[in-house]
């Protein structure tokens, strides 16, 4: 007889295994030696092999008397259970189909990656999950670590949007009228009067992680139970387990852990370890991952040359992974728009300030100017890239999160569209594309003759990212291919850009398309946007010479 038991993993990967006991029989050794991984207890007399084995083997051993010993309240036996959602819960906004679903997978495990393509709303429904959970096992807190720093802004935007809770980053504190990210003394003093806060999110950036102390005070916040639940968005970002930050985000546990990326990480076999890891699916070091999936070569036979067993990588990625694309969901809308904040760099953040003050030195000349926004392009500008006003300082935390994203769509099979006011602008952002990227641009520089072929070589797919300027690229021009835009920054009114987004989202297009509009924290890009959004503000401002005067002067206004 062949003794077939299934609990907790101790050696092999994965939340379950098997464990096999029977009387010696050669036969069956060779059987269970066949299987990549497989461990041979020898205090217990066992061996151990992945759950995920369980029917193979069952096969293989269809000549035996089997006896399987299981605990029937472990969730892998419950697939027909049906997913109660906790009394007293309800959606603050209504979800998709496929949101309700990812809604319900979630109450049912307590590890797992949600890897939804960009745009499907994966932190609405790490948002909903963490508010049933409250209600359904009285969680305290839920701890959201950014891989993307900008993010935590978004978490606390979502959070108001979708759900009841209030939201508290780490280190918060109020200046004027602006919310700004204090020092690190200010995030330990916040963790340490977690409850005071009075706030279930409570958010950070995985770079806080670097600190020993924070992650230390974190960590026994989860041993008390304080911290029930953690979700890591971008989590591919946290990739490297031997940095400090990767190292204290591997000492934060809790009891339902939610990891959530976009990006398809089999391209990058590597980068899972660190995700398989944290949840608890890999049990063996980074060093001994290694050996197990890359093919070594090169000078020395250092270096990695290919991978290998890939098949049972994607087996342990399918077992704790829920996945959605865009082109397999059939309910979602036709625009999907996302408002994403970065925070300026100190160098970048200065310069903005300094052009700032100088224009309230002189605010009775910008007032009196023929068209005082005008006056104002150079802040606008510093918040996209601050080469162009400076030879000595060149950085752009806009362009680094656009690069993110045209990363992250590539690797997805997306083609993107990319947008800025001034053509400057659009040949810093081709500038540091081509390298990387098949990319082209429209600008009000581009020859009429070769605006129709870029077109054509765009919608062919020969380019993997077309650029341009609003005024050159957002009229006229039937751009179908692409099913990502990206807003560097944005027009004076709404109509500019509603021309604009549809650019993509004309006749012919098949897909639903996902709009990024980059913001930059605590600058004039919120008021603008602001703004835009009101549809007509701007727009009188602009041509009728109208303003409403209920927020005092339009200049005064967007210097606020």
């Amino acid at each position: 007889m062949i003794t077939i038991n299934i609990r907790k993993s101790e050696q092999c990967n994965g939340e379950y295994s098997l464990f096999l006991s029977f009387p010696y029989n050669a036969d069956y050794i060779d059987i269970i030696r066949q299987q990549s991984e497989r461990y041979w207890n020898k205090d217990t007399k066992e061996w151990e092999v992945p759950f995920k084995k369980f029917e193979y083997l069952v096969t293989q051993f269809s000549d035996a008397e089997i006896e399987i010993i299981a605990d029937t309240n472990e969730p892998f036996l419950e697939k027909s259970k049906v997913i109660e959602i906790p009394n007293g819960f309800t959606f603050k906004t209504n979800p998709y189909q496929y949101q309700k679903e990812g809604f319900e997978y979630g109450l049912s495990h307590d590890r797992w990656l949600l890897g939804d393509t960009m745009g499907l709303g994966k932190t609405k429904q790490s948002i909903d999950i963490a508010v049933a959970k409250k209600i359904q096992k009285g969680y305290q807190h839920c701890l959201v670590i950014c891989g993307v720093n900008g993010l935590k802004w978004n978490w606390l935007n979502e959070i108001g949007i979708h759900s009841d809770e209030s939201g508290y980053i780490l280190g918060q504190r109020t200046k004027g009228k602006k919310t700004v990210i204090g020092s690190t003394k200010d995030k330990i003093y916040d963790i340490d009067h977690i409850d005071a806060l009075n706030s279930y999110f409570i958010i950070t950036n995985v770079e806080s992680l670097r600190n020993d102390e924070i992650v230390a005070k974190l960590g026994e916040l989860c041993k008390n139970k304080t911290i029930q639940m953690i979700v890591a968005d971008e989590i591919h970002k946290c990739k490297d387990p031997n940095s400090q930050q990767g190292k204290g985000f591997l000492k934060l546990q809790a009891e339902t852990m939610i990891a959530m990326t976009g990006t398809p990480l089999m391209n990058q076999p590597l980068d899972l370890f660190i995700i398989l890891k944290w949840l608890g699916y890999e049990k063996h070091s980074f060093y001994a991952f290694k050996q197990y999936y890359c093919e070594y070569g090169g000078f020395g036979g250092y270096q990695i040359m290919g991978y290998k067993h890939l098949d049972d990588l994607q087996e342990q990625l399918d077992e704790m992974m829920l996945r959605r694309r865009k082109e397999d969901v059939l309910d979602l809308p036709e625009k999907i728009y996302i408002d994403e904040y970065v925070e300026m760099t100190a160098k970048q953040s200065q310069l903005y300030k300094e052009i700032a003050m100088d224009i309230q030195a002189n605010i009775d000349r910008v007032k009196a100017a023929v068209n005082p926004l005008a006056e104002m392009i150079r802040m606008r500008q510093a918040t996209g890239y601050t080469g162009i006003l400076s030879s000595t300082i060149q950085e752009s935390a806009k362009l680094d999160r656009m690069i993110e994203l045209i990363d992250e769509a590539k690797q997805d099979g997306k083609q993107v569209v990319v947008f800025s006011n001034w053509t400057q602008m659009t040949d810093v952002i081709y500038d540091k594309l081509r390298a990387e990227y098949r990319v082209n641009r429209i600008t009000g520089q581009t020859k009429d003759a070769d605006r129709q072929t870029i077109v054509n070589d765009f919608q062919s797919g020969k380019y993997d990212v077309l650029i341009g300027t609003i005024g050159a690229m957002g009229t006229g021009l039937t751009l179908t291919a692409g099913t990502v835009e990206i807003f560097l920054d944005h027009p004076w009114n709404r109509a500019l850009y509603d021309q604009a987004v549809d650019r993509c989202h004309r006749v012919g297009q098949t897909n639903s398309i996902t709009i990024y509009n980059l913001l930059t924290k605590n600058t004039i890009d919120e008021r603008i946007w602001e703004l835009v959004n009101k549809k007509g503000a701007m727009s009188d401002a602009l041509i009728d010479g109208q303003w409403d005067g209920s927020k005092g002067d339009l200049v005064d206004y967007l210097l606020s």
